[in-house]
């Protein structure tokens, strides 16, 4: 049999590879930077959802609200109250004054002082016909004094209320019209996100498709680098007296596979305990606390995403994504990164078998670069550009990201994402795997035209599209 002895040379690579320093040191790395990433995707969106602690009052509450011990006021409309100045004063906690000093001397005199002072100057823009367009605040401050941003905002807010009090509202009607105004438009038909669920749609493809991309094409160079080594040290000329040249590609490919595959369950174990350590600090933490809310259930079931409250959010991002973990998706998964892995690991050996020098190896693996670089391009890049659904709230699945999802180079590291969060439907993603294991057979046959053509072969290196036409000729 032409595959006869694989079972020796896929337990001695397995057992010698895990053994090496190198895959110990590289599954701890990968293990911290997926760490890492797994509380990134938890707690950001509830960083970014937090509402603003000062909604609609002045100065209160705010960590960097500003302390300077005076500020000097040059009012020339005089448009702020001595009511206004008092509450400027009591949020700085320091004293409101005018002074005799012109401002450009007072802001000399700030050059020189650390004082914690700044001097402000407001003042009443118009136009030609003498109608007022707008105030301009100008605030200097001494050197090393902090909070001069924030104090600008309380005086822009304070000027707004003067103006509006002024035209007649009544205090007690100016919280009124501050009523924040957003807009967007969105095509009919299309799915509407909350801030949440377009974080895990951001950063979950990005997370996998990394991670993905490590493991399959790294573990497909250590194939090439195996063989090749194996057939320029004359080892191979050895090994073939009892093994026959398919066996030991596919013992190869298989062992390595299942050290990939090892190293994948161990990287997922490590992503889903970090997850659920960073939970309490997190949104799927909060999400726990209020599942059990029979309100908020309700509300998931009768209102669209625009139209939930932040904890229905959560709960709803939560309860979607928890969802995706089922049986049938977790076995997807795992075939598409065993496909994936095997139909890189394929042309991997090919090429590490096409050259009788270590030399050329590297030379030789520049087309193998580029079809692993171009598949994690696909699948990652496409992503980045939908960065604006962060912003927008609206689903977004632009034309060359479905095209990654059913390249067998590219759908090794998009897919797996694109199930989970449910970006394709059940029949699509297994179109998908579908047409991935259709490429990996074509490999596979193309492996068992030449590999024995090509292993036993010494001189110059076999280029690429030689072993094509091999291939083809048989």
């Amino acid at each position: 049999m032409r595959t006869r002895g694989w079972q020796r040379v896929f337990s001695f690579t397995f057992i010698q590879h895990i053994k090496t320093k190198s895959f110990i040191i590289g599954t701890i790395i990968i293990c911290l930077l997926v760490a890492a990433l797994s509380v990134l995707t938890n707690v950001l969106p509830v960083v970014l959802s937090k509402d603003d602690d000062n909604p609609g009052g002045i100065g209160g509450g705010d960590s960097n609200a500003p302390s300077f011990s005076t500020v000097w006021l040059y009012d020339e409309p005089s448009i702020l109250a001595d009511e206004d100045k008092a509450m400027i004063s009591e949020m700085l906690e320091g004293s409101v004054s005018a002074s005799d000093k012109s401002f450009d001397q007072m802001c000399a005199d700030l050059e020189q002082t650390n004082s914690g002072e700044a001097a402000v100057k407001i003042t009443a823009i118009t136009n030609a016909d003498g109608i007022l367009e707008r105030y301009n605040i100008r605030t200097v401050y001494s050197p090393e004094s902090t909070g001069a941003e924030n104090l600008n905002a309380v005086l822009c807010e304070l000027v707004n209320r003067r103006v509006m009090l002024n035209a007649g509202v009544l205090p007690e009607n100016y919280a009124s019209t501050k009523v924040g105004i957003s807009s967007f438009a969105i095509e009919a038909g299309a799915e509407e996100w909350s801030i949440f669920q377009s974080a895990m749609n951001y950063f979950v493809p990005i997370v996998v498709s990394l991670v993905l991309f490590m493991l399959i094409f790294a573990y497909g160079q250590i194939v090439a680098q195996s063989i090749a080594t194996e057939k320029t040290s004359r080892v191979m000329e050895l090994l073939l007296t009892s093994v026959r040249p398919l066996a030991v590609v596919i013992g190869k490919v298989l062992a390595m596979g299942l050290v990939g595959f090892t190293q994948f369950i161990l990287i997922g174990a490590v992503g889903a305990a970090s997850f659920a350590i960073s939970s309490p600090f997190g949104f799927t933490g909060k999400a726990m606390q209020i599942a059990a809310d029979s309100q908020i259930q309700e509300a998931l079931s009768q209102a669209t995403s625009g139209m939930l409250t932040s904890d229905e959010q959560i709960a709803q991002a939560v309860n979607e994504f928890s969802s995706a973990f089922s049986p049938l998706n977790i076995i997807l998964i795992v075939i598409i990164f065993l496909l994936g892995f095997i139909f890189f690991a394929l042309i991997a050996a090919l090429i590490g078998a096409s050259i009788s020098r270590m030399e050329d190896l590297q030379q030789a693996m520049g087309p193998y670069s580029i079809l692993g670089v171009v598949g994690m391009y696909l699948a990652y890049f496409p992503v980045i550009f939908n960065i604006d659904s962060m912003d927008t709230g609206i689903a977004s699945t632009n034309p060359v990201q479905m095209f990654s999802y059913f390249f067998p180079i590219s759908s090794p590291f998009a897919l797996p994402s694109a199930i989970l969060l449910g970006t394709l439907t059940p029949l699509q993603s297994l179109i998908g795997v579908a047409i991935l294991a259709a490429a990996v057979v074509l490999v596979a046959v193309i492996v068992s035209k030449v590999y024995e053509a090509i292993i036993l072969h010494n001189g110059n290196r076999i280029k690429f599209g030689d072993i094509l036409k091999m291939a083809a000729r048989k």
